[in-house]
């Protein structure tokens, strides 16, 4: 498999992991928000699995934020029903999971 294609596998992992995280975040009152925390764990140890397949420089890190940020702009704005202060918590979010992934380009 391509750089590119891991990257574009590692986006989508992460986008709905954090999508995920963010929902459950967002509406604690609901009976499901458990549940979308889990499956968002799920996501993120598949992407986990992912950034470990290449080596990856300053540049692929800057176009993984890019990537990741437009597609969980996407996944979000399709979860009419989650609160907006839901894109306030984007950024803050991108960047721990990419710092926890060893992927946040300095």
């Amino acid at each position: 498999m391509s750089k590119k294609d891991n990257i574009r596998k590692l986006t989508t992992f992460l986008a709905l992991s954090l999508a995920h995280k963010i929902g459950s975040m967002t509406n604690l009152r609901d009976p499901y928000a458990g549940k979308y925390e889990k499956e968002g764990d799920a996501y993120f140890v598949r992407a986990n699995k992912v950034s470990f397949s290449e080596n990856w420089n300053n540049y692929d890190k800057i176009k993984i934020k890019t990537e990741l940020k437009n597609k969980l702009k996407a996944e979000l704005e399709r979860k009419d029903f989650l609160d907006n202060k839901k894109f306030d918590l984007m950024d803050k979010e991108i960047d721990k999971a990419l710092d926890s992934l060893g992927l946040l380009s300095s």
